[in-house]
Order: structure tokens, then C-alpha cells, then sequence
């Protein structure tokens, strides 16, 4: 680094980063929701001693312990690392050494244990300057329409199970499937053509994978999915399907379910299917339940099941307006849906058609 300091402090996941000519102290913690592994660099006069790999890819010597530090919580790795990182006495003589010292990092001692999330908050990753903006418009379903879990998606997949069945011929063993929404996360990647569901980080590298609900062992993940000596696995082929929407839950469980029968081997029909047939069986009955009615219309007929209420929503929008900005709603939701769902947010109640007409 020749005679630059380097200080880089972020928070708050806690990195800390200064370096020097003869001396360099390295601490990393990506406190992140696919947090992976750690890292601590020791440079010391000029010679450096890794003491853990900071690859995400080759941490683990064996295979239980890459697999440990996947199952790991933020809480937990931000907590040791900061405790590590802060409170030990062999670190903090080398920051002073570069001008750091820790009575002047408020900011570290002083974080929380937990980082607490709420459906209000607001991630963004690029900046907009929105008084250059004329009109700002928003979709309707899971945006300004908010729906109850598992109320609404049962009627997809109890609607899917029913065309699986009477109009595809799938075993009527699916018809007792159970749904669950609590097992699925946005964010996690369907390997259609293998019937596996990822985890990956932010560097593609898949930390954690199941096949159906059975989780896949480290040796095979690696041998599935990693990355070649010059190619790193895109997972943009069409075999592969992320899950970023709610709507994709039920999509997800009934694969999984699926999976489960079709590996046993007790079912001719499914014998003859391959994970991504099963997938396009239930995708297209899945489309077919938003087509016929079956959702909507029942939504329709009693909005306070499905519907939930924003109180926060209308003054939202006002806001907008009074700034001057134009409001539009863009939704490929029938016309009828749509004035259902709307007024009912708007009225906070199932309106007549003669109070609809008079807004």
C-alpha cells in the first residue's frame, strides 16, 4: 500500500479496513441475509498469515462446516464479530497506531444486537430524483392491493389441485395436499429441470439447496452447481425460475409436493413426467385459476377475507397529487376486479355499484 492509510468503515455490518506499510488489519463481516463466511486478514511486517478463507466458494474443508455457517443467524455473526473486532484489546493498539481510536467509534459499540425489519421499511439500491418525474404509477395486486396469507393463496392452490387432477390426470392424492406458506421466502431460485430450490449470494454461489422439502447434501450442491475453473453458473437458462413475487408461493409448494410423490415411485403417471413437465403442469393450472375466476371472483364477493386494508394508502396517493405528480394505476387485473378491489380500499368497506358510481 506504500505510505497510504487506508480507513474504511462500514455499517452496519462492521468493516473495518486500515492499512499501512508494515502493518494491515483486515476484519470483515458481510452481515447480510445470505450471510456466508467471514474473514480476518494478519499482515504482519510486511508478511501475511491468512487465518480463514474469505471465499465463499472454498471455506469449507469439509462438508458440514460451510453448511454450519449458512444455518448461522445475522444476529449471531454480527454479534461475535463485533465483539471481536471492537472489544479486543490486540486490535485496538493497531488502530491507534493509524489514528483510530475506539472512544471515536460511537457507531460500533453502540449497535444493536438485532437489526429489526418492519413491512414499512424501504430497501433501494439506486437513486431517483422523483421531483423530475411528471407521473409515478403503480401496479395492484401485492402493491397497493395487500391480500391475507394463506386466505388468498389457498384459492390458487386449492383451484390448482382441482385442475391437476380432473383435468390432467394427476392422482387424486393431491387433492389432500395442505398448503403452507410459511416455508417460502422471495428470493430463492426453482431449478426447474432438476426439481431443486436454491439459496444463492449475492456472488451466485449457491449457499443452500433442497430437493422437494429434502435437503441436498453440501458434496452434491457442489457438484450440481458450482462454478467451472472460467464460468460462474448465470441461473438465467429458462430451467431456472426465480421467486421473486408472493403469487409464486403456491407455485413452489405444490412443486415440492409433487417432487416428493413422483420420488417415491408409487405413481405410473408421474413416472412418466419430468420434474419441468410437472413444473408447466402447474404453472398453466395455476394461470388457469387467475383466468377463469376462481380468485378474483370469490375476492370480489367478500374483499374483507382477502382484501387488507392500508390506512396509510390514500394518503399516500394524495401526497403525490398535491406535488403536483399525476397517479395511475397499471394492472393486468380485469376491469371488474379492479373497481372492486380499488373501491373497496378506498371505501374500507364492500360498497354497492350506486356509491361506486357517485366517487
Amino acid at each position: 500500500f506504500g505510505t497510504m492509510i487506508v480507513q474504511v468503515l462500514f455499517f452496519p455490518s462492521v468493516l473495518i479496513v486500515v492499512a499501512m506499510r508494515k502493518t494491515v488489519l483486515g476484519f470483515t463481516a458481510r452481515a447480510l441475509p445470505l450471510v456466508d463466511s467471514y474473514m480476518i486478514g494478519l499482515h504482519g511486517h510486511g508478511v501475511a498469515r491468512t487465518i480463514c478463507c474469505s471465499s465463499s466458494y472454498d471455506i469449507d474443508g469439509d462438508e458440514g462446516s460451510e453448511q454450519l455457517l449458512s444455518n448461522q443467524t445475522l444476529n449471531r455473526i454480527s454479534k461475535s464479530t463485533r465483539n471481536t473486532s471492537v472489544n479486543d484489546k490486540r486490535y485496538s493498539d493497531v488502530l491507534e497506531s493509524v489514528g483510530i481510536y475506539m472512544n471515536d467509534m460511537k457507531q460500533v459499540m453502540n449497535l444493536p444486537n438485532k437489526r429489526s425489519l418492519g413491512p414499512s421499511d424501504v430497501f433501494c439500491n439506486r437513486e431517483l430524483k422523483v421531483d423530475g418525474l411528471s407521473a409515478i404509477g403503480f401496479d395492484m395486486d401485492y402493491t397497493l392491493a395487500q391480500y391475507q396469507q394463506p386466505a388468498f393463496d389457498e384459492l390458487a392452490f386449492d383451484g390448482a389441485k382441482e385442475k391437476l387432477v380432473h383435468n390432467l390426470g394427476y392422482p387424486k392424492e393431491v387433492l389432500d395436499f395442505e398448503y403452507d406458506y410459511k416455508l417460502w421466502k422471495r428470493g430463492l431460485i426453482i431449478d426447474t429441470m432438476r426439481g431443486n430450490f436454491l439459496k444463492i449470494d449475492r456472488h451466485k454461489y449457491v449457499r443452500v439447496a433442497y430437493h422437494g422439502f429434502e435437503r441436498i447434501s453440501p458434496t452434491t450442491r457442489k457438484h450440481l452447481y458450482s462454478r467451472a475453473f472460467n464460468k460462474v453458473v448465470s441461473f438465467s437458462e429458462s430451467n431456472f425460475v426465480n421467486m421473486d413475487t408472493l403469487f409464486q408461493f403456491v407455485d413452489a409448494h405444490l412443486f415440492a409436493l409433487l417432487i416428493n410423490i413422483r420420488d417415491k415411485g408409487d405413481q405410473n403417471f408421474l413416472n412418466c413426467k419430468t420434474y419441468k413437465e410437472i413444473y408447466r403442469d402447474i404453472r398453466e393450472s395455476v394461470d388457469l385459476c387467475h383466468r377463469d375466476g376462481i380468485i378474483k371472483d370469490e375476492v370480489a364477493r367478500n374483499p374483507e377475507k382477502y382484501i387488507v386494508i392500508d390506512k396509510g394508502l390514500f394518503p399516500m396517493l394524495r401526497n403525490y397529487r398535491i406535488a403536483g405528480l399525476k397517479v395511475f394505476l397499471l394492472t393486468n387485473s380485469y376491469w371488474e376486479y379492479t373497481m372492486q378491489a380499488m373501491n373497496y380500499l378506498y371505501h374500507e368497506k364492500h360498497v354497492d355499484e350506486e356509491t361506486k358510481k357517485k366517487e
